[in-house]
C-alpha cells in the first residue's frame, strides 16, 4: 500500500460530499443556496487545511528520534497497537451515527406526522385558528428539511462501516505476515544456537579422548575401539557439525537480514499508511457530519425566518393574529338574512292582553275579574344555565303544606292534606306504579311540594283566581313513593288543575312554574322523549335538559352507594308510564323524585328512565357523522394521542351534545368512585353506557367493542376535556 493512499481516499470522499452538496443547491430556492454556498466554502477551506496538515506530517514523522522507533523491534507491535485504537474509535463513532440516525428518524417521521391531527378545518374560523394551522404546518417544512440530514447520516454511517470492515481485515492480514515472518527468524536463530550447541559438544569430547591414556581402550556397541579411532570418529563428528553449524548461521543471519532490511519496513509502512487513511477518513466524515449539521440548523433557521420574506417567518405569522377582528366577524354573521330569526328569543316575548270579541259584547251582570297565570310576566326570565349537576337539582324543593290561604277557595274545601309529591314505584307490582290520569276521586289531595322561596308568589297567584269545584272532580290521584303510607294524591299540578275554568285564558295554570323552577315556557303536550337535543335545548333555554339533570341529581343524592346503579332495570312498565306523564306535561318532571320513605327500585326507576331518554334520541349523544373520526380515535396506539384525538373530537360537538355529556360523563365518574359499594367499576359503565350515548360502527353494526371502546376513551379524556364541576 503507497503512502498516497490517504491522500487519494480523502480526495474521494471530498468529492462525494461536493457532488451532494451541488445537488441541493439545485434543488433549493435562492435563501438556502446562500446559506449553502457558504457551507461548501467551509468543506474547500477544511479540505485545504487537511492537504496542508498532511504534507507537514511527513517532516514530522521523518524526525530522528521518530525513526530511531521505526527502526527498532517494537515498531510493528507499537504501530499495531496504534492502529487498533483507530479502529475502535471507528466503531464507537460508526454507533453513535448510527444511534443519532434512529432517533433523528422517529423524531422526523413523528414531526411530519403529528401536526396533522390537529387544527385540520380553517375554512370559516378565526385568524387564531389559522394561525396555529400555519404555525404547525412548520413541523411538516422543518420535517423536510431533516430528511436531506437522514440521508446524509445513513451514507456516513454506511461509508464509515466499509471503511472499518476493510481496514480491520488488513491489519489481521499484516499481522499475520509480521507474525509469520518474525517467527522464521527466531526459528533459525534458534536451530542455529542448537547446531552450535552440537558442534562445542564435539569439541569438548574431542580434547578428553585426547588427554585420556593412549593404551586404553573403549568398549563401544561396535566392540572394543583404541584412543586413535576415537579421535578419528570424533573429527568425522566434528567436521559434519561444523558444517551444519556454519549452515544454521549463515541461513539465520539471511532471514534476519532480510526481515530487518526488506520486511520490517514494508510492514511499519504499511501499518502506518492504514493508521493514516483511517484516521484521515475519520477526519473526513468528522467534517461531513460537522457541515450537515450546520447545514440542518441553517436551513431549519431559514424555513422558520426567511431572509427575503419576512412576513412569512414564524414570529410574523403569530404576530398576525386579530382577536377583535375575529369576535366582530363571527358576532356580524348573525345580521345575515338567514339568521336574524336567532336575534330574537321567541319565548321572551310577552303576551298582549286582548279581551274577546264576545266577551267585549256582554254588559249585564258584573265581569269576571281576569284570572292570572301562575307565572308572573315580570319575573318570567330565562334561568339560569345549570353546569354542575351534582350538589343541586334543577328542581329544589323543601317539603311544605299549602294552607287554606295558599290555595284558591273553591279548591280548598275539595283538598285535604298530603305529603311530598311523588310516586310509588315496586318492579314487581307495576299495575300500582302509576294510577291513571282520568280516574275520579271523592277525596282529593290539596297540598304539593314546592320551594320555600316560593310561598308568597304561591299564596299571590292562588288569592287573585276562583276554581270551579266541579273541574276538580276528575282529579287524578297518585300513590306516594313512601311505602308506608297509602294516601291518594294527584298525578301533577298542572293536569290538576287543567280542568279549572279559564274563560280569559287557554293556558293551563301551573304552580311548578313559579319562581323559574321550572323552564320558560313549559306547556302541556311538550314531547320530552324521542325529540332532538338541540331543540329541546333550545325550547327550555338551558344547557342541559331539564330531565337529564333531575335524573343524574337523584342518583348522585341516592344512588351512588347502590349497588348496580344503571346494570339493574326497573319494570318497563312503569318506566313507559312515567314517559307518558312526562311527555304529557313537561311539569310532571318533578314526578322524578322520590319520597321521604323511598325504596331502592324507585332509584332504579330514575336510572332506567335516564337510560331510556338517551337511548330514544333520534341520534346518538355523539352524532353519526362523527363516527369515521371516531373509528380512526381507537385505531391510535399511543395513549396521549388518543385522548387528544378525542379532545379535538369532543371540541366539534354542537353546544347541547357538549354540556349534556360534559354533565353525564362527570356524573358517571362519580358513580365509578363508588365502585367499592355500588359494584359498577369502568368496565361496567362502557358497557352499558357505550351502546347507548355512542353511534354504531356503520361498517359492523354489531360490533359493540367499538362503543365499548369509545366510551373508555370518552371517561379517559372527562378532566382533560371540560373543566372540573
Amino acid at each position: 500500500m503507497s503512502t498516497s493512499s490517504p491522500n487519494t481516499s480523502m480526495g474521494d470522499l471530498s468529492l462525494s460530499a461536493d457532488e451532494d452538496n451541488t445537488s441541493r443547491r439545485q434543488s433549493r430556492d435562492d435563501q438556502t443556496s446562500r446559506v449553502s454556498h457558504n457551507n461548501n466554502n467551509n468543506v474547500n477551506t477544511y479540505n485545504n487545511n487537511v492537504n496542508t496538515y498532511n504534507n507537514q506530517e511527513p517532516a514530522l514523522l521523518d524526525a530522528p528520534e521518530i525513526q530511531r522507533i521505526m527502526n527498532s523491534d517494537v515498531a510493528i507491535n507499537a504501530l499495531l497497537s496504534r492502529l487498533k485504537q483507530s479502529l475502535l474509535t471507528c466503531e464507537e463513532f460508526t454507533k453513535f451515527i448510527r444511534k443519532k440516525y434512529l432517533f433523528e428518524e422517529e423524531h422526523t417521521e413523528e414531526l411530519s406526522k403529528q401536526y396533522k391531527h390537529f387544527f385540520t378545518t380553517t375554512n370559516g374560523v378565526s385568524s387564531l385558528r389559522r394561525m396555529i394551522h400555519e404555525i404547525l404546518e412548520f413541523d411538516g417544512k422543518l420535517a423536510k428539511v431533516k430528511q436531506s440530514y437522514l440521508t446524509a447520516l445513513q451514507k456516513m454511517y454506511d461509508e464509515i462501516s466499509a471503511l472499518l470492515l476493510t481496514i480491520t481485515k488488513m491489519r489481521k492480514s499484516v499481522k499475520e505476515d509480521s507474525r509469520r515472518l518474525e517467527k522464521d527468524v527466531v526459528d533459525a536463530i534458534h536451530a542455529a544456537e542448537k547446531a552450535k550447541g552440537r558442534y562445542i559438544s564435539l569439541c569438548q569430547d574431542y580434547e578428553k579422548v585426547r588427554m585420556s591414556d593412549p593404551s586404553k581402550t573403549k568398549l563401544t556397541l561396535r566392540g572394543s575401539r583404541t584412543t586413535k579411532e576415537q579421535e578419528e570418529d570424533l573429527l568425522r563428528k566434528i567436521d559434519s557439525a561444523d558444517l551444519e553449524y556454519k549452515q544454521r548461521v549463515d541461513h539465520s543471519d539471511s532471514l534476519r537480514k532480510n526481515f530487518l532490511t526488506k520486511e520490517r519496513p514494508r510492514i511499519v509502512q504499511e501499518l502506518k499508511d492504514l493508521i493514516l487513511e483511517l484516521d484521515t477518513a475519520m477526519a473526513i466524515q468528522l467534517q461531513k457530519y460537522s457541515i450537515w449539521t450546520e447545514n440542518l440548523i441553517l436551513n431549519s433557521g431559514v424555513t422558520i425566518s426567511p431572509f427575503d420574506r419576512p412576513d412569512n417567518s414564524m414570529k410574523s405569522i403569530a404576530n398576525s393574529v386579530k382577536n377583535e377582528r375575529d369576535l366582530y366577524n363571527f358576532l356580524n354573521k348573525y345580521n345575515s338574512s338567514n339568521k336574524n330569526s336567532l336575534l330574537v328569543n321567541k319565548n321572551l316575548i310577552p303576551v298582549e292582553y286582548k279581551k274577546h270579541p264576545s266577551m267585549e259584547k256582554r254588559n249585564n251582570g258584573v265581569q269576571k275579574k281576569p284570572l292570572k297565570f301562575a307565572v308572573d310576566p315580570s319575573r318570567n326570565s330565562i334561568p339560569k344555565g345549570i353546569i354542575s349537576t351534582r350538589n343541586a337539582s334543577p328542581f329544589q324543593r323543601t317539603p311544605s303544606s299549602f294552607s287554606a290561604a295558599n290555595v284558591p277557595s273553591s279548591a280548598s274545601s275539595k283538598y285535604g292534606s298530603s305529603s311530598a309529591m311523588g310516586m310509588s314505584h315496586a318492579s314487581e307490582t307495576p299495575s300500582k306504579s302509576f294510577a291513571p290520569l282520568n280516574k275520579s276521586s271523592n277525596t282529593a289531595q290539596s297540598s304539593f311540594d314546592t320551594a320555600n322561596d316560593r310561598s308568597d308568589s304561591s299564596t299571590k297567584h292562588a288569592s287573585n283566581g276562583t276554581m270551579d269545584q266541579k273541574s276538580l272532580s276528575g282529579a287524578s290521584n297518585f300513590q306516594s313513593l313512601d311505602p308506608g303510607k297509602n294516601d291518594n294524591r294527584m298525578a301533577s299540578i298542572s293536569t290538576t288543575l287543567a280542568s279549572i275554568d279559564t274563560n280569559d285564558s287557554d293556558r293551563p295554570m301551573s304552580y311548578l312554574q313559579t319562581d323559574n323552577k321550572m323552564p320558560v315556557g313549559v306547556q302541556n303536550n311538550f314531547k320530552t322523549f324521542g325529540v332532538p337535543l338541540s331543540n329541546l335545548i333550545e325550547y327550555e333555554q338551558d344547557m342541559v335538559p331539564a330531565i337529564v339533570r333531575q335524573c343524574i341529581y337523584v342518583v348522585d343524592q341516592y344512588g351512588l352507594q347502590l349497588e348496580g346503579i344503571y346494570r339493574k332495570s326497573a319494570n318497563v312498565l312503569d318506566v313507559s308510564k312515567l314517559k307518558e306523564e312526562i311527555d304529557k306535561d313537561p311539569a310532571n318532571i318533578s314526578m322524578i323524585l322520590p319520597g321521604a320513605n323511598h325504596s331502592d327500585s324507585d332509584i332504579y326507576l330514575v336510572g332506567s328512565l335516564l337510560k331510556s331518554f338517551f337511548s330514544s334520541l333520534p341520534d346518538a349523544l355523539l352524532p353519526r357523522d362523527i363516527g369515521p373520526e371516531l373509528k380512526t380515535c381507537v385505531t391510535i396506539e399511543d395513549p396521549k394521542t388518543r385522548r387528544n384525538y378525542m379532545h379535538t373530537l369532543l371540541y366539534k360537538l354542537p353546544d347541547a351534545q357538549y354540556w349534556t355529556l360534559r354533565s353525564l360523563l362527570f356524573h358517571l365518574k362519580r358513580v365509578i368512585a363508588n365502585e367499592n359499594t355500588n359494584r359498577m367499576n369502568e368496565k361496567a359503565i362502557c358497557i352499558i353506557w357505550g351502546p347507548t350515548i355512542i353511534p354504531i360502527n356503520e361498517d359492523d353494526p354489531n360490533d359493540v367493542n367499538f362503543q365499548i371502546s369509545c366510551m373508555e376513551i370518552l371517561l379517559s379524556v372527562t378532566e382533560q376535556a371540560f373543566e372540573s364541576e
